[in-house]
């Protein structure tokens, strides 16, 4: 008998040290929800969290002092929930923002609605709305998120091309390029959602696009020819596991000269509440632009707003703060950031009822 449980304990132990694999299985399906809390970089960047540079092969990854910002409830729908349908039927959608500013274009609704088989996770579309007109795009060539099976070790390499439907009213937005995934480590990962380690891989994805906006955009009586062109490297860094069909925690940014620079982190947790302004989700200005930024930060906002700018270092240290207002239909406001140093700067825009959040890099 104790021969026996020995036999027991000993496969156990090697179940729970053993490389997991991730299929279409481990997937979202519509109803599935899943809540998440954003935290705070500088207490993924402390000790005794684990450096999330750590790669390998069987690493603890422990995160547990993750301090949360905010908390976010990822819903992944059907397409008849959703502001789009009728274009989407085989698909399953998921809002993704409330917004989406490109220079002074600003789409609404933001939905990604996805599908998935046996060999690949892709996106099939994306839901957007123009002036509250609903917009439905469509990949010309899918953009595969995931490839499967997933094992340690496995390196992905594919392509996407993107593109809205544009009228002489709707600018044209449209991204093209390619995407690499690396697994680049297995083990166990601990959140303060149970600080219980559980099994999982940890991948690299890495999207190379180029975006451009292209058309005309009417301001008053004015019309402004639009043709703008700008690369766009994102990169993510995932912890799947077996029972979560949406990653335990996941830390994005941009890549800028070769170098990843996170700008947030979001992680399975438990519910917490937040007083004070609405701090998700808040749209107070209409387009915060460029990012990466070198001499100047533009905001434009909309009629008659009142707001505070505060900018923040990494380190938390308040860099600049300023009041800015407006009484015309559009106004843009340049903001001088040529004397802050190189890095990662968070900003605030506060209008007393809520507080809209975002990063840029400074170059």
């Amino acid at each position: 008998m104790k021969k026996l449980l020995l036999i027991a304990l000993v496969l156990a132990a090697a179940l729970t040290n053993a490389q997991i694999t991730i299929t279409n299985a481990n997937m979202p399906v519509t109803g599935d929800t899943a809540r998440r809390s954003t935290g705070t970089m500088a207490s993924l960047l402390l000790p005794p969290n684990t450096p999330y540079t750590t790669t390998g092969a069987n690493i603890a990854w422990s995160f547990d002092s993750l301090k949360a910002n905010g908390q976010m409830m990822r819903k992944f729908e059907s397409p008849i929930s959703t502001p789009y349908p009728f274009f989407f039927s085989s698909s399953y959608g998921e809002k993704t923002a409330d917004s989406l500013n490109l220079g002074i274009i600003t789409f609404s609704n933001i939905y990604q609605f996805y599908k998935k088989s046996s060999a690949s996770f892709n996106v099939d579309g994306t839901g957007m709305s123009y002036m509250a007109f609903p917009i439905p795009n469509f990949y010309s060539d899918k953009d595969e998120l995931y490839m499967f099976p997933l094992n340690y070790g496995n390196h992905d390499s594919t392509t996407f091309k993107f593109s809205t439907i544009s009228t002489s009213v709707i600018p044209a937005y449209s991204k093209q390029g390619y995407r690499i995934t690396d697994v680049d480590g297995w083990g166990t990962i601990t959140t303060p959602l149970s600080g219980v380690p559980v099994p999982c891989i940890r991948l690299t994805t890495t999207q190379y696009s180029q975006d451009s906006i292209k058309g005309n955009l009417a301001v008053g009586t004015f019309t402004i020819p639009l043709n703008v062109g700008f690369p766009n490297y994102q990169r993510s860094i995932q912890f799947l596991t077996l029972t979560e069909h949406t990653p335990y925690m996941e830390i994005n940014g941009s890549v800028v000269g070769g170098t990843f620079l996170p700008t947030g982190v979001r992680y399975r947790d438990v519910p917490r509440y937040f007083a004070g302004v609405n701090e998700i989700d808040a749209q107070v200005a209409l387009a915060i632009y460029p990012n990466p930024a070198a001499g100047e930060l533009n905001i434009i906002i909309p009629k008659n707003k009142d707001l505070v700018l505060e900018i923040y270092s990494d380190l938390g240290q308040l860099v600049i703060k300023k009041n800015i207002s407006n009484n015309e239909m559009m106004n843009k406001h340049t903001i001088d950031i040529s004397s802050l140093s190189q890095g990662i700067y968070s900003g605030r825009l506060g209008d007393g009822k809520s507080v809209q959040n975002f990063k840029f890099i400074k170059q």
